[in-house]
């Protein structure tokens, strides 16, 4: 037994080499693994996991850390063999990961896929001020009153439904368009993988919800058992984009940066209002911040146009992520920054809040 665990462990090494190789040839994961392979595995895993009415995946999490715990302590005196099975757990956790979902990191990007990543300050400026005003429209249809922040109607079973549909929605429209001269909507296609399904349903409310708001995550998709799992105690008008950010996880677009971008896409194409709103929000809260460091006048003048309602939508979501600041925060979000940056996401964390090019550009090109 201590032999099969040398060799899991050391087999760490080819397996990391094989994947820097594969990740020379993005096209090559693209169309053997993201477009075909993963989708299998991905249905196989929904198919199960959809079944338990609750977040296994969080139950395995949950157990793994527990358990771990246990093995150190019982362990601590044998340091070799400790080190030989916490490499063999490592290797194994580390195959599983890549083979389930973890090879989408080196498809082929989004914004290698765009006809222009680049924007001007004139590009920022309009799109903000068109923005506003759409933004400012939409908030008077759903509130009647420019003071009067949104609040979203629906409860999770609901939210989670709308978000599924908003999908089924974007595909239907990508896959009549022309992809000869457009990696962008190719990409855009790769939604339909997902669509009249029933497993797609495969969004469930998080058990993990306090240690995940500790930790300043909304939510999570598990590769392991591909359920989109969602932080309950996040404001509810932070749902909308949250479930749209993990489906598009699950369909294989793994950088934070293209999952807003397609999560922001499907909200914007929704044929409910409320989650056109949140979508447009989502944008014009990365537009505000770009602007700020374009021109401070500019930005503060485009701030004041903007209804108090929205503003306080804003206030709502600021608020409660600074209610629960702690030591702890920076340090897991450091660990995870490192994770990204190892998977080929070069800007780490802050990849969240730089789908603002794929945005400018999706709306100057393919917004119709």
């Amino acid at each position: 037994m201590l032999k099969l665990k040398k060799i899991l462990a050391l087999s760490l090494i080819p397996q990391y080499l094989i994947i820097q190789f594969f990740s020379y040839y993005p096209d090559l994961i693209e169309i053997i693994y993201s477009n075909y392979i993963y989708k299998f595995i991905s249905t196989f895993l929904r198919t199960i996991s959809i079944k338990i009415p609750f977040a296994i995946g969080d139950i395995f999490y949950l157990f793994l850390g527990l358990f771990s715990i246990y093995w150190i302590i019982i362990n601590i005196k044998s340091p070799k063999k400790l080190f030989i099975e916490i490499f063999a757990v490592i290797s194994i956790i580390y195959f599983f990961f890549n083979l389930s979902w973890g090879l989408n990191y080196y498809r082929i990007p989004i914004n290698n896929q765009v006809e222009d990543i680049n924007y001007s300050y004139e590009d920022l400026n309009k799109f903000t001020t068109e923005l506003i005003e759409k933004i400012n429209k939409l908030h008077n249809e759903l509130t009647l009153n420019d003071t009067l922040k949104v609040i979203l109607p629906y409860n999770f079973k609901k939210n989670s439904k709308i978000s599924i549909n908003n999908y089924n929605r974007l595909s239907k429209k990508y896959m009549s368009k022309n992809t000869e001269n457009s990696l962008m909507v190719r990409s855009l296609k790769s939604v339909s993988i997902f669509t009249n399904n029933k497993n797609n349903e495969n969004i469930k409310e998080s058990i993990l919800s306090y240690p995940l708001t500790y930790m300043g995550f909304s939510g999570y998709l598990n590769p392991f058992t591909h359920e989109y799992n969602i932080n309950v105690l996040i404001p509810n008008n932070s749902i909308p984009m949250v479930m749209s950010h993990e489906i598009a996880h699950e369909i294989g677009f793994s950088s934070e940066m293209e999952a807003n971008f397609i999560g922001y896409i499907s909200l914007i194409n929704s044929d409910n209002l409320y989650y056109q709103y949140f979508g447009h929000t989502f944008a014009l809260r990365q537009c505000l911040s770009e602007l700020q460091k374009y021109n401070k006048e500019r930005h503060n003048s485009r701030l004041s146009s903007i209804n108090k309602g929205i503003l306080a939508n804003y206030r709502e979501i600021f608020e409660f992520w600074n209610n629960y600041n702690n030591p702890f925060e920076p340090i897991i979000k450091r660990i995870y920054d490192q994770f990204l940056k190892i998977n080929k996401v070069k800007n780490g964390i802050r990849s969240y809040s730089q789908s603002l090019s794929l945005i400018l550009n999706y709306n100057k090109f393919y917004n119709d």
